[in-house]
């Protein structure tokens, strides 16, 4: 099983591998507030406004620290 994952995800691993560590940790915490945008159920409007701005926060700093072009579909 662990086999089969590495060769799906091996361009990816390599590809994180690569990046300096301030790009990680701005992978790292987009993944994280996408995770938190995806898993919280929302009973207060301000918490659904401060998740939502903070996952936006976390797409504009991956967009400007980390090189997306080695990427594939």
């Amino acid at each position: 099983m662990k086999n089969d994952l590495m060769t799906l995800f091996s361009d990816q691993l390599h590809w994180f591998a690569r990046l300096k560590r301030k790009q990680r940790f701005c992978v790292l915490y987009f993944c994280m507030s996408f995770g938190i945008l995806l898993s919280i159920f929302f009973i207060n409007p301000l918490l659904e406004l401060l998740v939502v701005l903070n996952f936006g926060i976390s797409v504009r700093l991956l967009k400007k620290n980390v090189p997306l072009n080695d990427l594939e579909d």
